[in-house]
């Protein structure tokens, strides 16, 4: 017995193609404003212009679609965070405002897209490698990228394992930020963005440590 082949099915022409961007993006600004449990195939079907039919054509459920989807975005962002990163201009920007700058995303993308972020999350976390293999490995990507980024700032990280702290920064913050803005049982009765500085502080805290006291007595 043939099986059908994973993820979407390749369009035959340039209306097809137009076609599956529109539920992409249907897709995508459904989910900046609803969870992915409270988004339906009839929903982006409507969003997009097009009728239920159209869109099975292309993916055989409402998972099938929103884990194309997921994969296209985190792709597009760890390929923007690339180029972002590159610019010249961090040349002459310091540890402190190179932290700024990443917690301002992470706050205006978990305000942007909320749905999309959980899902992300959700697929992370996920016990099912056929699930979280893919964003896994864009995950580390963009640590990578960011923890890389930190270092070379012109202040420099100076914790003793610079290499560590600037990989598990990038890593916690990014992942405490938007827990801080997107679940209120994170951090109970806190507002989001009052976290979010005092994760900002302890960045910058971990990243470059104060120095140890000097002994008394000569020692």
């Amino acid at each position: 017995m043939t099986l059908p082949p994973e993820g979407p099915r390749p369009p035959r022409q340039k209306r097809s193609e137009a076609t599956l961007a529109r539920i992409l993006d249907a897709a995508r600004t459904l989910l900046a404003v609803r969870d992915i449990d409270e988004v339906t195939v009839e929903d982006i079907a409507s969003e997009a212009g097009v009728s239920v039919g159209a869109l099975y054509t292309r993916f055989r459920s409402k998972d099938e679609l929103l884990t194309h989807l997921l994969d296209v975005t985190q792709r597009s962002q760890a390929e923007r965070l690339a180029e972002v990163l590159a610019e010249a201009r961090w040349g002459t920007v310091d540890l402190a405002g190179r932290v700024t700058w990443l917690v301002e995303q992470l706050q205006a993308s978990a305000r942007a897209q909320p749905g999309l972020i959980r899902a992300v999350f959700a697929r992370l976390l996920s016990q099912s490698p056929a699930l979280n293999a893919g964003p896994a490995a864009l995950n580390a990507r963009s640590v990578a990228l960011l923890a890389a980024w930190l270092q070379a700032a012109p202040d420099g990280v100076t914790a003793p394992d610079p290499d560590l702290a600037a990989a598990a920064t990038a890593a916690w913050l990014s992942y405490s930020v938007h827990m801080a803005l997107l679940y209120d049982f994170a951090f109970p009765g806190r507002d989001g963005d009052e976290v979010a500085g005092e994760l900002k502080r302890a960045a910058l805290a971990a990243l470059r440590p104060a120095p140890a006291a000097g002994r008394s007595g000569g020692d």
